[in-house]
């Protein structure tokens, strides 16, 4: 019965020094960034606050660090995680003011697809401004014939990429 005993406790301590690989840190989009780290404790089945913290913090280079070091040098007793969590998203999260004056003046087609540069751009809007708006500014980015025949389509905003650009 000792062998089985200790065999399942080698099993429990063998599971709680699982090695994972936490992408470098995603800047422009730390939420997007907690999406996947998430997943990788959910498929690694780690869900001790403490063992997430200490695996978020290991990963994240020394710039950012440097930029939330406040609350590295004194974190919370308790719900690390979740408010480090809190503390990255809101640090690297342009302010809305910011988000808007991207949408207005930084955004182009280039080499994108149009339905990647709309996806860009209602990421950056979620919740800021109406379709309607982001549908003009959304044609202000097409080649010059499909604005022409989009501007007078009657289609919703999500059905517009669909559309050809090039």
């Amino acid at each position: 019965m000792d062998g089985v005993n200790n065999a399942a406790a080698e099993g429990s301590a063998n599971i709680a020094r699982v090695s994972i690989k936490i992408p470098p840190f995603w800047q422009q989009n730390p939420q997007l960034w907690f999406v996947q780290v998430e997943s990788q404790f959910i498929t690694h089945k780690i869900t001790s606050d403490n063992t997430k913290y200490h695996h978020v913090l290991a990963s994240i280079e020394s710039e950012v660090l440097e930029r939330i070091s406040d609350f590295v040098l004194t974190p919370p007793g308790s719900n690390k995680y979740e408010q480090l969590k809190d503390k990255l998203c809101r640090e690297f999260t342009d302010s809305q003011e910011r988000q808007i004056k991207t949408l207005l003046n930084e955004f182009q087609l280039g080499d994108k697809k149009s339905s990647q540069l709309l996806r860009e751009m209602k990421e950056l809007a979620k919740g800021k401004v109406e379709d309607d708006f982001l549908k003009t500014m959304f044609l202000k980015h097409l080649p010059t014939q499909a604005r022409s025949i989009l501007s007078v389509s009657t289609d919703s905003l999500e059905k517009l990429p669909k559309w050809p650009t090039r």
